[in-house]
């Protein structure tokens, strides 16, 4: 049974069309989007989203976070009586054709220098960390999510 389901950003919608299921990391854990899920608002953490369509093959997205609504109502065509559309909106998601895998790990291996240099050898735990520290790590998370997303993850060093 499919759901509606959109997945859009700022710039484009990404997939329009009916889903049989959408898994994904909220900020309450992992879940599963399913035709006739409970109604709710989530926080979508930086993930891998999978989105299996109702036809053809699964559609991966690194999704940088947002937010997703379900909302189920009466009124369905399916066995249960109910209709469900279900919106993930994102402020930066890229489907995992589209990574450039080469420039991932330029940014992580950036990232992580940056990081190197900022800290400057200084312990890690009680220690406050400075503006420019906080967006090197951002790029740094930006960057394994795109990795990972890609298949292109490698072991932790």
């Amino acid at each position: 049974m499919a759901f509606a389901l959109q997945v859009l950003t700022p710039e484009r919608v990404l997939v329009d069309g009916p889903a049989s299921a959408l898994v994904l990391r909220s900020s309450d854990g992992d879940m599963t989007v399913l035709e006739g899920h409970t109604s709710l608002v989530a926080e979508v953490v930086p993930c891998v989203v999978r989105v299996d369509p109702d036809e053809g093959d699964p559609i991966r997205l690194a999704v940088h976070g947002g937010f997703l609504q379900v909302d189920t109502r009466p009124g369905g065509e399916g066995p249960s009586g109910l209709a469900t559309t279900v919106a993930l909106v994102a402020g930066v998601a890229e489907p995992v054709a589209e990574i450039d895998v080469e420039r991932a790990r330029r940014a992580r291996d950036e990232a992580e220098a940056e990081l190197a240099r900022l800290s400057g050898g200084q312990a890690e735990e009680g220690r406050e960390r400075s503006a420019e520290e906080r967006a090197a790590l951002a790029a740094l998370a930006r960057a394994e999510l795109r990795l990972e997303a890609a298949g292109a993850a490698e072991p932790a060093r």
